[in-house]
């Protein structure tokens, strides 16, 4: 039996974006910068673009939204956090 996970877009194809801008700055493939990254951080982060994205942000003010709630991100990994990573890791190849 496979259990198929929804993740919702907006936050996704945020978050997305903010990876392959920051490996871009960093001269990383996404691939690299995902690898880096803690569970914990893409949790928080992750968080940050769920919050920002059920505000109704969009374009620059999603991501800048998602910053800041990612900072108030609870300090515990979510339970999705493998899944968006495996997710993330799809779109990238």
């Amino acid at each position: 039996m496979t259990n198929t996970l929804t993740l919702p877009e907006a936050p996704f194809v945020g978050l997305r974006d903010y990876l392959m801008c920051l490996a871009a700055d960093e001269d990383k493939t996404p691939v690299e910068e995902l690898g880096g990254m803690s569970d914990g951080a893409l949790s928080a982060y992750w968080h940050g673009y769920v919050e920002a994205a059920r505000s109704g942000y969009t374009g620059q003010e999603l991501h800048i939204a998602a910053f800041g709630n990612s900072l108030f991100a609870p300090m515990a990994v979510c339970a999705e956090t493998s899944d968006v990573r495996a997710a993330l890791a799809r779109s990238f190849q």
